[in-house]
């Protein structure tokens, strides 16, 4: 599968979801989905995954797997596999394990590693 086709199966089944972006090795949008959530998303992307290092450095050795950030109107969501990250945004009240599981499926369907070809 390619990432654009898993960026719209990911729209296709979570209803949780509003917009999502595959991000590249270096934070840059790879895939959006709808297009409009790719302005300005990198950049944005890239403030909240280090403040959220920051913030975890001083409470475990293990290194930042993915962020939720819940405010009234919905979420933002990331999580980073590999040299890859994808972002979401979501409608109120999303249930986040099951968010967690739709972004890290989405992002091994867009990019598998060579034992899973």
């Amino acid at each position: 599968m390619n990432p654009d086709a898993a960026v719209n199966d990911l729209l296709d089944f979570s209803t949780d979801i509003r917009g999502v972006a595959l991000l590249d090795a270096a934070g840059d949008v790879a895939v959006a989905a709808p297009r409009a959530a790719s302005a300005g998303l990198a950049a944005a992307a890239a403030q909240l995954w280090s403040a959220a290092e920051s913030c975890a450095a001083g409470l475990s050795s293990s290194p930042l797997e993915y962020v939720v950030v819940r405010d009234d109107p919905g979420a933002v969501a990331m999580l980073h596999e590999g040299e890859r990250r994808i972002v979401a945004v979501t409608g109120p009240s999303p249930a986040v394990g099951l968010l967690l599981f739709d972004l890290r499926t989405c992002l091994n369907d867009a990019y598998p590693q060579e034992g899973d070809r």
